[in-house]
């Protein structure tokens, strides 16, 4: 499996803390200052308590796979034949079982992904930034 090279655009710092999480080997999920109510995606504006701050905590790395895709071709600018095919997973953390987060899916003993398996956080590194990815947790 390949792992795509092209970096997440900080048009804004709003994800920055979630990079950030991972480059530490956390997952860090935006939560209401407020209540405490997680959020994914972060919104700007949060819709359970608009004038609270977005604030980033740490949840469990572990979770399991909700749905996953195998991307065949790439279609992101440039020539990325080297780095498919690549699979990426949504995952429930342990955490917060209603929010799906993205990522790769990576096996060093070439399990594929299924429904339900469960997962842990093990970030890659990319040139200078971290993706999010999980591999499964033996049974």
């Amino acid at each position: 499996m390949g792992i795509p090279v092209f970096p997440p655009r900080f048009d804004s710092d709003l994800l920055k803390p979630f990079y950030d999480g991972l480059a530490q080997g956390e997952l860090r999920l935006s939560a209401c200052s407020e209540c405490g109510k997680f959020h994914w995606y972060p919104p700007e504006v949060l819709p359970c308590h608009p004038e609270a701050e977005l604030v980033w905590k740490p949840v469990s790395s572990e979770g399991v796979v909700y749905t996953f895709t195998t991307i065949e071709r790439s279609l992101l600018p440039g020539d990325h034949r080297d780095e498919v095919p690549f699979t990426v997973v949504l995952v429930a953390s342990k955490d917060t079982p209603h929010l799906r987060v993205p990522g790769l899916f990576i096996s060093d003993d070439g399990s594929e992904p299924q429904c339900d398996m469960s997962v842990r956080l093990r970030p890659v590194q990319v040139g200078d930034y971290w993706l999010p990815a999980f591999e499964p947790i033996a049974a």
